[in-house]
């Protein structure tokens, strides 16, 4: 009881209202969803009002970076083709909200890369304890589940997930973002591990004392959570550790847990796989057969892949505000990011955003980028949140390379 006042009076403490404290909020409040306070609508309150307060701290520690500039011109030409080259369907909440997501960003880039709040060791702290407060709610959902209870709102259990008795959502919308939210967490913990101790982290580390835990709590929720995308999202991983002679350890290792989850008939790796392979044949209807959730995110890369028109004016300059969600979408045309409604140059301005402030292209980040995330900047605030994340390892990455070749610590956006 005596913790649970101290952490109110917390929030009443002015001293624990640093930027540094703010970059960490950010992270976390953009990657959650608790639906008792933040509803299953797309627009939770919270998140509004958190962005709304951004422009205050954007003006009061202003200074110039990549982000700023990008996210300014961004900005500048999503409303040039919105509200004059599309001013019939111009919906002015729409692009306000879209505004605050580049404006939050951008304050948090800052955060990071300027004002360069907090250190390494604190990070990996902190994507630890996030990982455990996750994974910690999914197992508390699970006994419950098993005892029972499927609906318990102050566990964030608003809705019956019939796809198995261990499925849960914890602090997430849905099990498959939480699998996203999950997966870029231990990736970012694996790296930024690896630029501390100077080496990759390989398969046997991740057992030892130092990240055991941490491990074991990644692997229970991901092949528990009742989720496909959980599938994907460790098959991407498994990329991290293929590496020299562990590349031809992992064959045998991989080829063995493919035959025990296909024999045991795990639905969610049978849906992973059905999914996969329906993806290799191009087929927009095969995936949309195969698995409609999944769908969502990868019928828009092929989509954009097989029906982008160069000659189309729309290409360039989209068709308006909503036009994807209200139209494209319904009709099964849609593609990623903001092509559909900004047009083909805003969409490459969001790719200059996140390649250049948030991810390196040549990376596993990358794959899970396009991947799991859809490869757009979208309007869902845990899609934010996975990019504050990944910036702030792209930010180490950078450090440890300059740190590497000697240089002084005091980093300048270089990357």
């Amino acid at each position: 009881m005596n913790k649970i006042f101290q952490i109110i009076g917390s929030l009443f403490n002015s001293e624990n209202y640093t930027l540094k404290n703010l970059a960490f909020f950010l992270m976390v409040i953009m990657c959650i969803q608790y639906i008792p306070l933040e509803s299953r609508a797309g627009v939770s309150p919270i998140k509004v009002a958190t962005m709304a307060i951004m422009p205050l701290v954007f003006i009061t520690h202003f200074k110039a970076s990549r982000a700023v500039g990008i996210a300014f011109m961004y900005i500048t030409y999503i409303m040039y083709t919105a509200y004059f080259l599309h001013g019939n369907s111009f919906r002015a909440s729409t692009v306000i909200y879209t505004f605050m997501f580049f404006i939050t960003y951008a304050t948090f880039y800052n955060l990071i890369w300027v004002e360069q709040v907090f250190d390494m060791d604190e990070f990996i702290v902190f994507l630890r304890r996030f990982i455990f407060v996750l994974v910690g709610v999914l197992v508390a959902q699970q006994a419950f589940h098993l005892i029972g209870i499927r609906q318990f709102a102050l566990l964030n259990m608003t809705q019956v997930l019939r796809r198995s008795v261990m499925a849960g959502n914890s602090l997430s919308y849905e099990p498959s973002s939480l699998a996203r939210t999950l997966g870029v967490l231990y990736y970012a913990y694996l790296k930024c591990c690896e630029y501390k101790q100077g080496r990759p982290v390989n398969i046997q580390q991740i057992f030892n004392n130092e990240h055991r835990w941490v491990t074991i709590a990644f692997g229970w929720s991901m092949l528990t959570m009742g989720s496909g995308t959980a599938f994907i999202c460790l098959g991407v991983l498994s990329l991290y550790f293929m590496k020299g002679a562990y590349f031809v350890l992992s064959i045998p290792i991989f080829i063995g847990v493919y035959f025990a989850l296909s024999y045991f008939e795990v639905k969610q790796f049978e849906r992973a796989t059905i999914v996969a392979e329906a993806t290799m044949t191009g087929d927009v209807d095969e995936v949309k057969e195969a698995d409609g959730s999944a769908a969502t995110r990868i019928t828009p890369v092929l989509n954009t892949i097989h029906g982008l028109d160069f000659n189309d004016e729309s290409t360039w300059f989209g068709h308006g505000v909503d036009y994807n969600r209200w139209v494209a979408y319904k009709k099964g045309i849609n593609k990623v990011g903001e092509i559909d409604d900004y047009g083909l140059i805003a969409y490459i301005l969001s790719l200059t955003l996140v390649f250049s402030c948030a991810i390196n292209f040549f990376s596993i980040a990358a794959i899970m980028y396009f991947l799991g995330i859809g490869g757009g900047t979208y309007n869902i605030a845990y899609l934010w949140g996975i990019l504050m994340i990944l910036t702030c390892v792209k930010y180490f990455h950078s450090l440890n390379k300059r740190n590497e070749d000697g240089e002084e610590e005091e980093i300048e956006e270089s990357e």
